[in-house]
């Protein structure tokens, strides 16, 4: 039988600053939702990558004395890096300066010139070089762009059109209907209010002005305005240009993870530039918020920038996962607290799951050995459980990681609970056949918490259900849970030592 298919992907980052806290948010959030998926047994294809056109790009190489390309060569490894620190399971990495996503993007291009959608015209404006677009009069904030705090470039020049609002019913119907369902529900509603007043967009630049980009195929005077560029990486990845088979087996995009401020480029941009094309719509897009560092925005003026790498140094990749996922609302703003990081840290990770986990390995090593079986599981073991796995799968499929990790605890919660109520160090001298029965129910809570764990601190989860006997190949999820009869058990190190201080 052929695996259900998933096609997951984040937006691509500018590589012209090395990565920062959102970018380690959102690649997180890619890797949770991923494993999630491929225990559902799922084949699972996740993708990020690097956008490496554009004006930012080249003002940045000319700063440090470096051309385009050794700029984005050298900054895109930095991104490279994160998710290998953060134990990011991607599938692909798609670097926009690549040959077959270059020629890929040409392709689609021109589709949409045979469709009649591409034209020539003069363009006045004002241009964002932060935000790499236009801007409307009225989306300024004291002549400021609201984004990056600074007043746009004054541009006229003769750009190639795309017309988009040749799509504005069918985009309208379309997310009125989720058929591109974006959530949360809030801002496809700031779509649609976008949508009334669309009108059709630049989607090129005159080499003349921007030399670094990708050739327009038609006319060798221009390059792509950087979101045709960028927004093609999704389906040029995957080997569109040959129509490769990871293109017939993956696409469309199943979800698409996105930040706030680029939501009208996936949501109405991209959709309208593949109907132009004749193909398939993404069918998801999950809108994350900012973060702000201690209620502030982060800001290298400020001193409050938080580099990831540091954190995962100090802490541990699964920590920095676990706060990101358990503490910053999953499509909304949060914020990084170092304080609040601390006190998660010792709380929740060291005291709540570590000691738990090494108190139950404990008895069962002191009291029984290293093997525990049973036939049965305490009914109210198995009817916590079975609510849990419930409730965790419906808050995953809202995309709501935040929500299914509160579940999570509050199991983990309950399990000390039960330690406490049942106090297994008196029933060792009282009654061992009900010993037998507390423990075994712990360690099937304990595989479990693993396994729902998982797709937040994927290391540490595997190092935990090792200490029962339970190999990562054999990590899988459905709502109705099931459990083994026996379990080997050793003794395992601390999942996560205490820490004195910040």
């Amino acid at each position: 039988m052929m695996k259900k298919k998933f096609y997951i992907s984040t937006a691509i980052a500018y590589p012209n600053a090395k990565p920062h806290m959102g970018h380690a948010l959102e690649f997180i959030q890619l890797d949770c939702l991923a494993r999630y998926h491929r225990m559902l047994g799922e084949d699972v294809f996740a993708s990020t990558g690097t956008d490496e056109h554009g004006v930012k790009i080249v003002k940045t190489a000319k700063q440090e004395g470096l051309t385009a390309q050794e700029l984005v060569d050298r900054n895109s490894k930095y991104f490279l890096d994160i998710c290998d620190k953060l134990n990011i399971s991607y599938d692909g990495f798609y670097r926009t300066t690549n040959e077959m996503l270059k020629k890929g993007a040409q392709k689609l291009w021109s589709l949409l010139e045979q469709s009649g959608d591409i034209y020539k015209d003069k363009h006045v404006g004002f241009y964002c070089y932060g935000c790499e677009s236009f801007k409307a009069k009225k989306d300024l904030v004291d002549d400021k762009c609201p984004n990056h705090d600074r007043k746009p470039d004054y541009v006229e020049e003769e750009n190639y059109f795309f017309r988009l609002s040749k799509y504005k019913s069918a985009l309208q119907e379309k997310l009125k209907n989720n058929e591109i369902k974006i959530y949360p529900e809030s801002r496809k509603q700031e779509i649609l209010n976008v949508l009334e007043e669309l009108g059709d967009v630049s989607f090129s630049r005159p080499k003349s002005v921007l030399p670094w980009g990708v050739t327009v195929p038609s006319d060798n005077s221009h390059v792509m305005y950087v979101w045709c560029d960028a927004l093609s990486n999704y389906l040029t990845g995957l080997d569109y240009l040959h129509d490769g088979e990871n293109f017939k087996k993956y696409w469309p995009n199943d979800i698409n993870i996105i930040g706030k401020d680029i939501t009208r480029f996936h949501a109405l941009y991209w959709p309208a530039m593949l109907m132009s094309a004749g193909l398939p719509l993404p069918k998801k897009i999950m809108v994350h918020g900012f973060l702000t560092s201690e209620g502030q925005k982060m800001s290298k003026t400020l001193g409050n920038v938080v580099d990831p790498i540091d954190l995962i140094e100090k802490y541990g990749t699964d920590a920095v996962r676990y706060y990101l996922l358990r503490e910053v609302p999953t499509l909304d703003d949060g914020d990084f607290s170092e304080e609040r990081f601390f006190e998660l840290y010792q709380s929740e990770l060291a005291n709540s799951l570590g000691n738990l986990v090494n108190r139950v390995s404990s008895m069962i090593l002191r009291y029984l050995g290293s093997e525990i079986s049973f036939d049965s599981l305490n009914s109210k073991i198995e009817n916590n459980l079975e609510s849990t796995f419930k409730k965790y799968s419906k808050y995953f499929e809202e995309l709501d990681f935040k929500k299914a990790m509160e579940e999570i605890i509050k199991l983990i919660d309950f399990s000390n609970k039960y330690i406490e109520d049942e106090k297994p160090w008196q029933l060792a001298k009282e009654n061992e056949e009900k010993l037998k029965q507390v423990l075994f129910d712990l360690v099937v809570l304990l595989e479990q918490i693993g396994i729902l764990l998982y797709p937040y601190i994927p290391n540490k989860a595997v190092e935990l259900l090792g200490i029962f006997g339970i190999r990562e190949e054999e990590i899988k999820f459905s709502e109705k849970f099931d459990f083994r009869k026996n379990y080997s058990v050793k003794k395992g190190e601390v999942l996560f030592p205490r820490i004195e201080k910040i």
